[in-house]
């Protein structure tokens, strides 16, 4: 492997971006369906692995309507199943649609979950701002609306990782393999408000850099078919200027592509391939022999699915749902990338960021206090 060039100003600004951890990994186990108890019945089921809650819930004759924009990887299966294996225990009917790729057909299924009047409504990954009007329509029937991987208009809640931070990383990584020059393109998919955190992360550190370019515009993908996109784009790209030497795609589909597109021309390694998003293909991409640098941030969607479904759990147990809930965000490399010492947003009163922060310096709190 190469050795890598640090930037050790850098890692310093990573801690100014650092995510809000509010819960920790829930990891994904199988669980038995249950037969639905009686209407008068109170719940309380043998919990799945992944269940760090208990609830006196019960769900029977409750229908959570689910809508998913597509079904092919493994972020959005991972969401669904989680949604799944956690509320179907409490005798609740999950009705998901799966939108095929399609915003409006996304948007379609929560309208008819509304017309259905279905007990809860959960959207599952998409473009969050074309859900802001059906949500507040949701709340206005009294349906209450939770958004997954977006904050959403109406909504009781938001659930997703720290994307800038991860959008920080995969540029630091960038840096890094690239040595601090070198001509990069950027693929994206517009209308995920996610994926634009990534894209504004990145730019917010290449751009203090004078001798690393942007080649050409910012590459819309499609999330129809967005692996033979990212493939032809990366193609076309490096055929015109075959110095690039990196890669920046915001979610992990077209980061296959690419990665044909690179095998294709034999520029594996010659070209970093900088990523979003934890799936399956990916994974299995990046360990291929000679599959070349790889670096990607990503994320727990079963983790992700799970506050959602204990989201509706706790909202029909009369307990307060957060506003927004941030899960864990990762960043894997199939490299020797040294990674920094990432520090995490601390939550705290007063009285214990005094006694960290200030007391080890200026003495104790009660000296300054009239």
């Amino acid at each position: 492997m190469k050795k890598i060039f640090q930037f050790t100003v850098l890692l310093f600004v990573i801690t100014l971006f650092a995510l809000i951890t509010a819960c920790s990994g829930a990891e994904k186990a199988d669980s038995a369906a249950q037969t639905a108890p009686a209407a008068d019945a109170t719940v309380e089921p043998a919990q799945p692995a992944s269940a760090q809650k208990s609830f006196n819930v019960n769900g029977s004759g409750k229908v959570v309507g689910v809508a998913s924009q597509h079904m092919g990887n493994a972020w959005n299966k991972n969401s669904v199943q989680a949604i799944k294996d956690i509320l179907e225990p409490y005798g609740f009917t999950v009705n998901h649609q799966d939108g095929g790729g399609s915003t409006s057909a996304q948007v379609a299924a929560v309208e008819t979950f509304i017309t259905q009047k279905v007990d809860y409504i959960i959207v599952s990954g998409g473009e969050g701002g074309a859900f802001n009007s059906v949500s507040v329509q949701a709340k206005n029937a009294g349906i209450p609306v939770i958004g997954v991987d977006m904050f959403l208009d109406g909504g009781i809640t938001g659930i997703m990782c720290d994307n800038w931070s991860g959008g920080v990383q995969m540029r630091i990584y960038a840096i890094n393999k690239m040595k601090g020059q070198g001509k990069y393109i950027l693929l994206d998919t517009s209308g995920w408000a996610t994926l634009l955190w990534r894209g504004k992360g990145a730019e917010s550190v290449l751009n203090s850099f004078s001798a690393i370019k942007k080649i050409g515009a910012t590459r819309e993908v499609p999330a129809v078919d967005p692996v033979t996109e990212g493939y032809e784009i990366t193609k076309a790209a490096l055929q015109a200027d075959p110095d690039i030497n990196a890669v920046l795609i915001t979610w992990n589909m077209p980061a296959i592509g690419v990665y044909n597109a690179l095998r294709e021309l034999n520029k594996i390694d010659q070209v970093t391939i900088i990523s979003a998003d934890t799936g399956d293909d990916v994974i299995s991409a990046m360990l291929e022999p000679n599959a070349g640098d790889w670096g990607f941030m990503g994320q727990n969607s079963y983790e992700l699915g799970t506050l959602a479904a204990e989201s509706v759990l706790t909202h029909a147990s009369g307990g307060v749902v957060p506003f927004a809930q941030i899960g864990t965000t990762y960043f894997v490399t199939n490299d020797d990338y040294i990674k920094g010492d990432l520090k995490t947003v601390k939550i705290q009163t007063p009285e214990d960021h005094w006694k960290e922060v200030l007391e080890p310096v200026l003495g104790s709190l009660s000296d300054y206090m009239d």
